[in-house]
């Protein structure tokens, strides 16, 4: 195999992972905004990874539904890997800390997002 050739063959491989790298992107800056659940390098490798696989299999199929030109694929996948991060940090949040027992996932996490906007306001 030559060098072109080889070098043809990592940019197609490199291209198919072109959302997984938006993904991860996106899910790195969601990590500022949920620093207080994320306390050990496991959490941080969760987080991001869980953000870039959602990104990497979802960002085609929500670009088809909703009709996106193709020159949105690296904000959609961006915007799904934060917040596919986030929801599945949010899911895991609520297995260990036994809210599942008291609270369904959808009100945990409208509550999350409440809490989520309301940082900073007085009350």
């Amino acid at each position: 195999m030559s060098f072109p050739d080889w070098l043809a063959a990592a940019m197609k491989y490199l291209s198919e992972l072109q959302y997984f790298v938006a993904g991860m992107m996106g899910a790195a800056v969601a990590t500022r905004y949920n620093k207080e659940q994320l306390k050990t390098p496991k959490d941080y490798a969760v987080f991001l990874l869980s953000g870039a696989f959602t990104a990497h299999y979802l960002t085609l199929l929500i670009m088809y539904f909703t009709k996106l030109a193709p020159e949105h694929a690296g904000g959609i996948g961006f915007l799904t890997g934060a917040l596919g991060g986030l929801m599945f940090q949010e899911l895991f949040q609520w297995v260990k800390s036994g809210a599942w027992k008291e609270v369904g996932f959808f009100n945990y996490l409208l509550d999350m997002f409440k809490d989520w906007l309301s940082k900073g306001r007085k009350k």
